[in-house]
């Protein structure tokens, strides 16, 4: 009995997927927009649940966001300029 259910619940698992997956696909003419949340979400809702719970000021929490955010774009350009000088040597 345990197999037939297990089986089951495979296959029923598998035409979910696939039934997600046409769904997801994009074609030519289509108006669906996907929208990409911000990779850095979790961070800002953890900084103010922070300041929310008062654990941290809401001037810190600012200032905290405004680093990490300037932080992450000068990571994103130095990664950008080294691929760019691969590239150019290769």
């Amino acid at each position: 009995m345990s197999v037939t259910i297990l089986v089951e619940t495979k296959r029923r698992r598998t035409h979910r997927r696939a039934a997600t997956q046409r769904r997801n696909t994009s074609r030519p003419g289509s108006r669906r927009v996907t929208r990409h949340l911000h990779p850095r979400l979790g961070w800002y809702a953890g900084l103010a649940v922070m300041v929310a719970i008062e654990v941290i000021e809401w001037p810190l929490a600012i200032v905290m966001m405004l680093g990490h955010e300037i932080a992450h774009r000068a990571h994103s350009q130095a990664l950008r300029d080294f691929a760019e000088g691969v590239e150019a040597g290769a």
